[in-house]
């Protein structure tokens, strides 16, 4: 950020009202604020810079945020429920917990994100990039990951019920323990490792 922004200083508080208007204005660059337990539900703010931010417990539940830079965010369990994050960048994004069912992650990387026991029940992550991210113990049920890319991310114990794989890359894929439907037919790299 440069020197002659109103937010480089993390000790100036910063209301949601005063974000709001300056993106209205243009601005996008909001990284690195701390946001935790805001209520935000519904907000429309596509491309926004939260990268870094603290999102802790944040409520952006319906909220329309596609290609949103919010990359190495705290979002510990955040309410993300029915938002679009369509092309999103969440990568190394912290979302242990995090409830995002119903979320559209099209497109999105979530490359080395922490997605431990998070909630994406009907999920659209179609082409989302998925490497190395741990979803260990995340309820994937009826999350359509057609085309996502899974190599060598750890989905321990994952429930992927009634979840479309379909054009998935699961090398080096962990699935000890995952629960899983019987696929019709399976998909190749699981009926090996099942």
């Amino acid at each position: 950020m440069g020197n002659n922004s109103p937010m480089d200083s993390q000790s100036i508080p910063v209301t949601m009202g005063q974000v709001l208007d300056l993106y209205a204005a243009g601005r996008r660059d909001f990284s690195h604020l701390d946001f935790h337990e805001a209520w935000m539900p519904g907000l429309e703010l596509p491309g926004i810079n939260l990268g870094q931010a603290n999102l802790v417990s944040i409520n952006l539940q319906g909220a329309m945020l596609a290609g949103a830079k919010l990359s190495g965010c705290n979002l510990w369990r955040a309410n993300l429920e029915d938002a679009d994050l369509k092309g999103a960048d969440l990568a190394r994004a912290v979302l242990i917990r995090a409830e995002l069912s119903c979320v559209n992650l099209t497109g999105a990387n979530l490359r080395c994100s922490d997605l431990r026991l998070a909630t994406l029940h009907y999920g659209t992550l179609i082409g989302a990039d998925l490497r190395n991210a741990n979803l260990s113990y995340a309820d994937l049920r009826g999350a359509d990951l057609t085309g996502a890319d899974l190599r060598g991310a750890d989905l321990t114990g994952a429930n992927l019920r009634k979840t479309t794989l379909g054009l998935a890359q699961l090398e080096g894929t962990c699935l000890d323990r995952a629960w899983m439907d019987e696929a019709n037919p399976p998909h190749p790299e699981l009926s090996s490792k099942v």
